[in-house]
């Protein structure tokens, strides 16, 4: 989408990490990708963890941020600290408060995406730039 529509559309990405009953390394992978977005890494992270999606305990996320180049010591120090906690509640907060149930979820100009193929990213997004004006 933000090839077809490059001065359109903007990519917004949240964390909205599912609950540890669920998936109990959720959480531990959205601190590690939020604090190394601290150090202007967050997408590198982000990727290595989902390649990696069955290896992520605290040792194995460190070695990423690692991986990626990061000052791992800084990475720890960011990881348990509380504005990163912070961060990610927030943007819970943020998706509850859009009924959010789970991942991933898509929104274009702050309506739900039900149909998730291109041509229906592709609808919402005329619909939007149309009512626009």
């Amino acid at each position: 989408m933000l090839q077809a529509y490059p001065s359109d559309v903007n990519f917004v990405y949240k964390q909205f990490p599912l609950p540890a009953t669920m998936h109990p390394n959720a959480l531990p992978s959205s601190k590690a990708a939020v604090a190394a977005g601290k150090q202007g890494k967050f997408w590198e992270m982000h990727d290595i963890i989902f390649k990696n999606n069955r290896e992520l305990s605290y040792d194995k996320l460190k070695e990423y941020a690692g991986q990626v180049g990061l000052d791992v010591a800084r990475w720890e120090k960011d990881y348990n600290s509380p504005d990163v906690q912070q961060a990610i509640d927030k943007e819970l907060a943020d998706g509850r408060a859009a009924d959010v149930q789970g991942t991933p979820t898509f929104f274009v100009n702050g309506k739900r995406v039900a149909n998730r193929s291109l041509e229906g990213f592709k609808q919402m997004i005329d619909d939007a730039l149309k009512a626009k004006g």
